[in-house]
This record gives C-alpha cells, structure tokens and sequence, in this order.
C-alpha cells in the first residue's frame, strides 16, 4: 500500500486532525538515515495525538503502511516502524468520539480492534523478519509478545508480586 493511495482525507477524525501530514511523515520515515531525533514523532503525530496518547481512525490504514515498512524496508525505517507500533501498543486509547468510524464499504470499524487485528494477521511475517534480522529480532518478539496480552500494558512490577 502506498500512503498517497489512501485517502486520508475520507478518513473521519477531530478537528486538529491533518491528513495532508500523513504522505510527508511516511515519506520521511522511509527517508530515515539517522537516529538522532524521535523519527517515529512525525507518524504517531499524524495518525494520532501523540501528546494526548491518543490514536485516530488513520492509525487503522496507517497500521498497514507500518507493517508494510517493517516487511520491505530494513534498517531504520524498520526499526521506527516496530518502535511506532510498540509505543502506541496498549498506552495509546482511540481520540474520544472517535473510537469507530464507518469504512468505505460501510462497514463499522473498531480503531484498536483493527489494529490488533492487523498485527495478528502479520505475525508470520514478523516471525520470519526476526529470523534473518537480528537488528529488529528483540522489538519484533516484543511486538508479538505484546499482541499476545490484547491491548493491555504488561505490569513490569508484576515478577515482584509472584
């Protein structure tokens, strides 16, 4: 999927919502050629409130696109998307009034459903990468490990209680 094959524009969102940042913040991530700066701000910003910890409709077609640049786009493009992924997993909540929003075909689409149902249907994919790629084989295991717990933040305290 390419980011200007989607119309963001369609897409529903709140009022500080700016579709036409979405092809720009791909377009840089896949331009990444350092680690310098939070190369994962652009998307978390344009599919979501990243301040607020909140993610709208886009994140469902923009999951997509991620997964897309950790299957083709090894090295850093890879590593942003996984981090991408792994810091909305279960921190960040749908903009409110915006957790659903009706699909092209009419469709109801739940936001987090639909990104975990997204990263479920990869994880065969992201299994392989993480074979042959051991720069991104630990945030990948984290990835899936993540999906396997649903959208739920693993307590790191919770070793201390057992």
């Amino acid at each position: 999927m390419n980011p200007q094959a989607v119309d963001w524009a369609a897409i529903p969102g709140p009022k500080w919502y700016r579709p036409e940042d979405i092809v720009k913040a791909f377009d840089d991530l896949l331009g990444s050629a350092s680690s310098d700066r939070d190369e994962g701000y652009g998307i978390r910003s344009a599919l979501g409130n990243d301040h607020a910890g909140t993610l709208y409709p886009a994140a469902v077609a923009g999951t997509d696109l991620l997964l897309e640049v950790i299957a083709d786009h090894p090295g850093l493009p890879r590593r942003i998307a996984l981090c991408v992924l792994l810091d909305w997993w279960g921190c960040f909540q749908p903009e409110p009034g915006f957790e659903s929003y009706t699909g092209q075909e009419g469709e109801t689409i739940d936001v987090i459903a639909a990104i975990v149902e997204r990263v479920g249907r990869a994880a065969g994919t992201l299994r392989a990468i993480a074979e042959r790629d051991p720069d991104t084989r630990g945030l990948i295991r984290e990835l899936i490990t993540a999906h396997s717990h649903g959208w739920t933040v693993a307590d790191p305290t919770a070793h201390l209680l057992a």
